[in-house]
C-alpha cells in the first residue's frame, strides 16, 4: 500500500470517529451559527438560506457577544495584550530587555497590518469555540517576509493527540475550484483537474493535506507535510515546517475525547426549548390577532368577508346574535413570555454575556467593588477563556517568531539582532500575557492590598505612624496594574530619581541661601579681626 493511500485510509477512520460530534454540531449550527452548517454539505450553493428552523435569535446574538467579550480579554485589539519575556537571569540587563519590547512591538505590527487578515480571524476562533468547541487558525508563511492567519471550518479538520494532550497531527480534507488547484499546484497538477479547468473551472474538487511530527527524519523538519489527491490517490507533493502550521484549540475537553466540547453544546437543550417555545409563542400571537372563525350553517351565512368595514350580510340571526365569531382558545401570552425570558436568561448567562454587563449596569460601584467584580470575572473566565493562552495562542506566537527566524531577523546585522547575553542562554524567552484576562487574575492581590489599607485608615487616627510602614509607590504599581492603567501613567524609576536629585539639590541650595547672611556675616567678622589684629 502506497503512503498515499494509508492516509486517506486514516483520514477516513479518524472520521468514522468524528460522526457523532459532527451531528451534534449540526444541531447547534442550525439554531446558533446558521452561516456555518456545512457538515454534512460538500456543494453547498453559496448565498442559501439556512434560517428555516430558527425562530428564536437569542443564542445566536449571545453568541457574537459572547465571542466578542473573549476576544476583549484575551486580544483587545488596540492594545498590546503579551510581551516577550526573557530568562530570569537576564532581568536586569538593559539590552535584554529592550530586545524582548522589540520584538513584541515588531510582532504586534505585523500581526495587525493590512495583509495579515489576524484581527477578523482571531473573531472568527472564537465564535467556532463557542458554538462548537474547536478551532483551527492557520498560521501560513506567505513566503515574502509576512504572514496570513486564516479561521478554517472545524468541519475540514481531523486532529490527533501526542501522549501529553498536545495536538501534533492534523488530517485537513478540503476543497479547491479547479482553477484553484492548478494556482496551488502548479506542474504537479493532476491531469483530471487540469481537464475540468478547460471546461468547469469552478467545480470544487477534494484535496487532502496532512501534517505530523517526522518521526523518521525524512523531511529534515520537525513535521512532515503531505498534500493528496484522493480521487487516484496520488501525491501531489511532500514538504515540511518547523512549527506546527494549524493551530487548533478547544474550549473544554472531556476525558478519553480528543474534540472539545462548547458552551453551546451545553446549552443545546435550553436553545432548543426556547426555539421552540417561541415557534409556539408567534402561532398563538397568530392566533389572538387573526384567529379561526366559528360560523353557522353553510347554507345560512353568505359570502364572508374579512377586509376592513366590510359589509357581511346574513351573519345575524333573529335576535342580533352573530352566526360568525372568532375562536378564542383562552391562550395565556403573559405566562409564555416569563418563560421565554428565563431561558435567554440563562443562554445569555452560558454565553457570558451577563457576567461582562455588570460593569456597565453598575456604574456606581466603590474602587473596592470594582476589584471584587474583576477577580470574581476573572476566576469564572480562567478555566476555561485561559486555556486559550496556552493552547491558541503560545503556540501561535512560537510559530510567528519561527517563521520570522527563518528570514534571519535575528541575525547580526539585522534590526532585532539578538544580544550576546540571550544568545549564552541559547535563546531562551517566553510569552507574559499582559491582556485585561491577565490583570483580572491579579485583581485578587489587588483587592487584598485595597482592603488592608481601608483597615489601617481607622488606626491612622489614632497612631498616623502606622501609614509609614506602607510603600506606596508599590501600592501605586499594583492598583495600577489591576486597573488596566497605561503604565506611562507614572514616571520611570529613572524620572522619579531625577526628581528627586533636584529636590535635594534645591533644598541643599536653599540651605546654603538661608546660611548665606550668616556666613557672610562671620567672614566680615573674621576680616575685621584680622584688620585688628595686623594694626
Amino acid at each position: 500500500m502506497g503512503i498515499a493511500q494509508e492516509l486517506i485510509q486514516k483520514q477516513q477512520s479518524i472520521e468514522n470517529d468524528r460522526a457523532t460530534f459532527e451531528s451534534h454540531w449540526q444541531e447547534v449550527a442550525e439554531l446558533v451559527l446558521p452561516r456555518s452548517n456545512i457538515f454534512f454539505e460538500d456543494n453547498h450553493t453559496q448565498g442559501e438560506k439556512r434560517t428555516q428552523k430558527k425562530f428564536d435569535d437569542t443564542a445566536t446574538l449571545a453568541l457574537e457577544h459572547g465571542a466578542a467579550a473573549i476576544e476583549s480579554v484575551v486580544t483587545p485589539r488596540g492594545q498590546k495584550w503579551h510581551g516577550i519575556g526573557v530568562d530570569e537571569s537576564l532581568e536586569n540587563d538593559q539590552e535584554a530587555q529592550e530586545w524582548g519590547d522589540a520584538l513584541r512591538d515588531f510582532l504586534f505590527r505585523k500581526r495587525y497590518g493590512s495583509r495579515s487578515n489576524f484581527a477578523s480571524q482571531i473573531h472568527e476562533c472564537y465564535l467556532s469555540l463557542l458554538a462548537y468547541g474547536n478551532c483551527c487558525l492557520i498560521v501560513e508563511d506567505m513566503l515574502d517576509g509576512n504572514i496570513r492567519y486564516k479561521a478554517s471550518h472545524i468541519k475540514e479538520h481531523y486532529f490527533l493527540e501526542n501522549q501529553f494532550g498536545t495536538i501534533d497531527t492534523n488530517y485537513r480534507k478540503y476543497q479547491l475550484t479547479a482553477r484553484q488547484a492548478v494556482q496551488k499546484f502548479k506542474d504537479k497538477t493532476p491531469e483530471k483537474v487540469l481537464k475540468c479547468m478547460d471546461k468547469e473551472p469552478g467545480k470544487l474538487i477534494d484535496f487532502l493535506h496532512v501534517v505530523m511530527p517526522d518521526e523518521d527524519g525524512d523531511s529534515g523538519t520537525n513535521y512532515i507535510s503531505y498534500h493528496v489527491f484522493p480521487d487516484d490517490a496520488s501525491i501531489l507533493g511532500i514538504g515540511g515546517f518547523r512549527s506546527f502550521p494549524y493551530i487548533i484549540s478547544r474550549w473544554v475537553t472531556t476525558a478519553g475525547e480528543t474534540y472539545g466540547r462548547s458552551p453551546a453544546m451545553n446549552l443545546l437543550s435550553e436553545i432548543k426549548m426556547l426555539n421552540q417555545m417561541r415557534k409556539t409563542d408567534l402561532r398563538a400571537r397568530h392566533m389572538a390577532v387573526s384567529p379561526p372563525l366559528l360560523a353557522a350553517d353553510q347554507s345560512r351565512v353568505r359570502k364572508f368577508s374579512m377586509k376592513p368595514d366590510a359589509l357581511n350580510y346574513g351573519t345575524l340571526d333573529m335576535n342580533g346574535n352573530p352566526l360568525v365569531r372568532p375562536y378564542q382558545n383562552g391562550a395565556n401570552i403573559p405566562a409564555s413570555n416569563d418563560g421565554m425570558e428565563q431561558s435567554r436568561e440563562f443562554i445569555n448567562r452560558g454565553f457570558f454575556v451577563t457576567l461582562f454587563q455588570i460593569l456597565v449596569e453598575s456604574p456606581a460601584m466603590t474602587a473596592t467593588e470594582v476589584l471584587q467584580r474583576a477577580q470574581e470575572k476573572g476566576q469564572l473566565l480562567t478555566p476555561t477563556a485561559g486555556r486559550q493562552m496556552s493552547e491558541l495562542l503560545e503556540p501561535m506566537i512560537m510559530r510567528e517568531i519561527s517563521i520570522y527566524e527563518d528570514y534571519g531577523i535575528f541575525n547580526d546585522g539585522q534590526f532585532l539582532k539578538m544580544p550576546e547575553s540571550i544568545k549564552r542562554t541559547e535563546g531562551d524567552y517566553k510569552i507574559i500575557y499582559t491582556n485585561p484576562l491577565s490583570r483580572m487574575q491579579k485583581a485578587e492581590e489587588a483587592l487584598g492590598v485595597e482592603r488592608t489599607i481601608q483597615s489601617m485608615l481607622p488606626l491612622a487616627q489614632i497612631d498616623p505612624s502606622i501609614l509609614e510602614r506602607v510603600d506606596w509607590g508599590e501600592y501605586a504599581d499594583l492598583m495600577r496594574e489591576a486597573n488596566g492603567a497605561p503604565a506611562k501613567l507614572f514616571k520611570t524609576k529613572e524620572e522619579m530619581q531625577a526628581i528627586e536629585q533636584q529636590k535635594a539639590q534645591a533644598a541643599q541650595m536653599q540651605q546654603l541661601m538661608q546660611a548665606a547672611p550668616q556666613v557672610a556675616g562671620a567672614i566680615k567678622d573674621v576680616a575685621q579681626a584680622q584688620s585688628y589684629a595686623s594694626e
